[in-house]
């Protein structure tokens, strides 16, 4: 009777720190600014030759794995059987680990990409596997 008594004394411990114990929210971003490089703005305009400046806010509970930036075209850029499309696709390991952090980096705006409406992709995953993103719109403009 007293092993039965346990056992059930077990089982039902296992079963309440089991539902007790949650999963690790997402992470949430915010998209504090994204503009020129040169002059730090949030007007989410950019020029051809310069460079983005993006300051964004990270909060992942279950901590930053990867941080990844996509810039790509919006609408038609460019006539048909010309060059490549200009986009951006970079992933960013040196916040891994932290639980917050305020991302401030800069990306080089090349001389081949064409001036238009892009569009912005962030994207966090955090060390449990969960992911979130934050987007923009972003025109880049001729100097």
């Amino acid at each position: 009777m007293k092993t039965k008594a346990f056992f059930t004394f077990l089982v039902i411990t296992v079963i309440f720190f089991a539902a007790c114990q949650k999963d690790p929210s997402p992470p949430v971003i915010t998209i504090l600014e994204l503009g020129d490089g040169d002059t730090h703005g949030n007007d989410h305009t950019a020029k051809i030759g310069g460079d983005l400046h993006m300051e964004v806010e990270v909060v992942a509970e279950g901590k930053i794995d990867k941080i990844q930036v996509r810039v790509h075209p919006e609408g038609e850029h460019q006539e048909e059987g010309e060059h490549e499309e200009w986009e951006i696709d970079t992933t960013y390991t040196k916040f891994s680990g932290l639980k917050n952090t305020t991302f401030h980096e800069h990306l080089e705006i090349d001389l081949s990409a064409e001036p238009g409406d892009y569009h912005f992709d962030f994207i966090v995953t955090d060390m449990e596997g969960n992911q979130s993103d934050a987007e923009a719109d972003l025109k880049i403009i001729e100097e």
